[in-house]
């Protein structure tokens, strides 16, 4: 082929792309997500959309959601998005009775609808007019619980309500906190009003509670009265704190509290570092007549105003053929006729599934089906219980029908964390490891840290002095040394020191007395094996100081940590090594902060029992103790 004609080709095949460009027919969709993992499950879902087609763009928009309900009006109004998501129940209802968007049934077929969606879901988007909703996905509720925490307190998932109660009290008995619970967005709270009342009433009474109708009735007095079970006791771990689910999960994850009332959504928030530590159970009942569960329905909707609505059957065709998958992507349950139950990823959404299949009755949510402010008056009632560890303010709101006022008597969880600061020594690894273990701890008690390294004597003078609040790491022998600090008593890590030698047969045996041994740092648990060995240490400035004293010496000895061996073990090769020293590594406060010890060591137990804390050794080569 000649240069001109394959010119010629080139051009018509980017006149040929770019035509097929322009024909592209452009479709405009809006999601609510949680995170971007989500959002990276629609990316690829429309991306393979567009390759498979051939002959739309898809233009995607992501809110969270307080922006979204925010916007949904106008978009239903302009026209702005053809395609949106949206959420069953009352929610997806309303939309229906203000006649703002297209029965789906107009872009697919019946058939194709009945044949690959359960059909108590497609019942529950329809009407006698059409269906209206295209379902997405469903997911289930329950609480969400440390693993680890459970089996250290040689306890099991309750059967029931009353092994529930027994559980949450045993767990406080034993120095742990049983429940968190989301409070700050209003909405998770409500699950509790969910399912006690269908575990009470079915779902006759709880549309009473949704009605507003319940009032001053037997069966509210007995809701009532069963959260009161968990009331008094200071089961919920720290009530007055403002707590997103996102940080309720967290304190889980973390061992700060053994379990909390959430939804599947979750799912995509946790660490992959702390998934098999984390296990599910379903809501536990007092009436197993009534297996009540709450199943939020998540569903597709299009305006009536959407400038290209007659444009997308095939998008929802395509959807609708990739709904199961999706929904696993998203960390939810599918609402597809398939059999996916093998298909989930975990076993916490197995078991929610087959909750969900076992269930008398489904609903969405309190939020969903009632009236905004009932809705949110009951979860002020219900928080306010929590945080005051009394029933008052939840008799106020149901029983009396009060309008409540949620006032919080600390700062909102967006203000700055107080700071402290610690001193360190310079050169260590293992104050590496250290600052980033006690980061966590201090954030899990609402502090933030600032950490400063500094010579060895430097270190000790500014842990105390200065306005310093501690000092991040020193061994047991130092508080002997440091009368203006307190130890915690739980170490941080063991940290092991080894001697390194050239010749083998020194290194396996007594050193001589009066031996020279090379150091890089002041270190009081070197200099103290040293003393106890009559040997000299001699220190260098810097690990490439001691390193060429080290090469040009005839019967070279070193004393190093075991990250400075794994780092110089090229400059190792002829030489031989042995532990000499094996101690633990404390966390040392200032006396003035006395009350945050039982609390950072009880934090600093917990938190060693976690796949983090490994993770973190292993980086910072701890793990060759």
């Amino acid at each position: 082929m000649t240069k001109m004609v394959k010119f010629v080709w080139a051009l018509c095949c980017y006149f040929g792309f770019a035509a097929n460009l322009l024909a592209a027919q452009t479709l405009s969709v809006a999601v609510l997500t949680t995170n971007e993992q989500q959002s990276e499950v629609y990316r690829q879902v429309f991306a393979d959309f567009e390759k498979q087609s051939n002959r739309y763009r898809i233009q995607l928009a992501f809110y969270s959601d307080s922006d979204f309900k925010r916007l949904l009006p106008n978009w239903l109004e302009s026209g702005e998005h053809d395609l949106l998501y949206w959420q069953g129940g009352e929610r997806l209802q309303t939309l229906i009775q203000q006649d703002v968007i297209q029965p789906i049934n107009t872009l697919l077929t019946k058939a194709e609808l009945q044949n690959s969606i359960q059909p108590a879901v497609l019942n529950s988007v329809s009407t006698e007019t059409g269906t209206y909703a295209l379902p997405l996905s469903q997911y289930g509720w329950g609480f969400y619980y440390n693993k680890s925490m459970f089996e250290e307190l040689q306890v099991s998932p309750p059967k029931n309500w009353q092994e529930f109660v027994a559980l949450c009290q045993h767990i406080k008995s034993q120095g742990a906190s049983p429940l968190v619970q989301a409070v700050q967005e209003g909405w998770p709270v409500l699950a509790w009003l969910d399912y006690l009342s269908l575990d009470i009433g079915g779902t006759a009474y709880r549309q009473q509670l949704i009605d507003g109708e319940s009032g001053n009735t037997p069966l509210t007095g007995k809701l009532v009265a069963r959260f009161k079970q968990l009331l008094g006791q200071e089961l919920f771990f720290a009530p007055e704190r403002l707590w997103s689910w996102q940080q309720a999960l967290q304190a889980v994850e973390r061992n700060q509290v053994a379990m909390t009332l959430t939804g599947q959504f979750s799912e995509a928030s946790i660490e992959p570092s702390s998934a098999s530590n984390i296990g599910f159970f379903p809501f536990p009942r007092q009436n197993n007549a009534n297996k009540g569960e709450i199943a939020p329905l998540e569903v597709w909707v299009v305006p009536r105003s959407a400038k290209s609505k007659n444009e997308l059957t095939d998008l929802l065709r395509y959807l609708l053929a990739n709904d199961a998958s999706m929904a696993i992507e998203l960390g939810a349950l599918p609402v597809t006729t398939d059999s996916f139950t093998q298909q989930l990823p975990n076993e916490r959404m197995k078991i929610s599934a087959a909750s969900l299949q076992e269930a008398t009755e489904l609903v969405q949510f309190f939020d969903r089906d009632a009236n905004p402010e009932l809705a949110k008056n009951a979860a002020r009632s219900l928080a306010m219980s929590i945080r005051d560890d009394a029933s008052t303010a939840l008799t106020d709101g149901l029983i009396e029908g009060m309008d409540v006022v949620y006032e919080l008597n600390i700062e909102p969880d967006s203000a700055p964390l107080p700071q402290l600061y610690f001193a360190s020594i310079t050169g260590l690894k293992e104050s590496y490891f250290a600052s980033n273990l006690m980061q966590e701890i201090y954030q899990q008690l609402g502090y933030e840290i600032s950490v400063t390294r500094f010579a060895t004597v430097e270190a000790s003078l500014n842990s105390y002095r200065f306005g310093g609040d501690g000092e991040l790491m020193r061994v047991d022998a130092y508080k002997k040394l440091a009368p203006g600090l307190e130890q915690i008593p739980e170490p941080l890590a063991n940290v092991a020191f080894y001697l390194v030698c050239k010749d083998l047969e020194m290194c396996a045996s007594s050193l001589p007395r009066g031996s020279e041994v090379f150091v890089v740092n002041d270190l009081l648990v070197v200099k103290t094996w040293a003393d106890e060995n009559h040997l000299v240490t001699k220190r260098y400035d810097s690990i490439e100081a001691l390193f060429d004293a080290f090469n040009k010496s005839d019967k070279g000895l070193l004393v190093l940590g075991a990250s400075e061996i794994i780092d110089n073990s090229t400059m190792l090769t002829d030489s031989t090594y042995r532990t000499i020293i094996s101690v633990p590594l404390y966390h040392y406060v200032h006396n003035k902060h006395q009350e945050l010890v039982p609390l950072l060591n009880k934090a600093l137990k917990q938190y060693k029992t976690t796949q983090q804390y490994q993770a973190l050794k292993q980086r910072y080569w701890l793990q060759h103790n």
